[in-house]
């Protein structure tokens, strides 16, 4: 079952609503986070740190991410799971 909520971010000056929902298997979990038209996956790397990636890096969604956006996003994540 995916548990879902929304982070706000700080970021530009401008709070961002970011819907996420938590997928959790067996011994790991995923975020997945929605910016603007991007899906993006939130989760720890072999190192225990934040990383994120496309959820569909095929899908053309007209725009890019902002990369600092993004950037935010891993970092509100390390805070509230870390």
């Amino acid at each position: 079952m995916a548990e879902e909520f929304t982070l706000s971010i700080s970021y530009q000056g401008i709070i961002r609503e970011i819907s996420c929902r938590l997928r959790i298997s067996a011994f790991t979990y995923q975020v997945l986070c929605k910016t603007g038209d991007s899906e993006w996956i939130v989760e720890k790397d072999d190192e225990g740190k934040m990383r994120a990636r496309q959820a569909d890096p095929f899908a053309h969604t007209g725009q890019k991410a902002d990369p600092g956006l993004v950037r935010a996003l891993m970092e509100e994540m390390e805070r509230i799971l870390l």
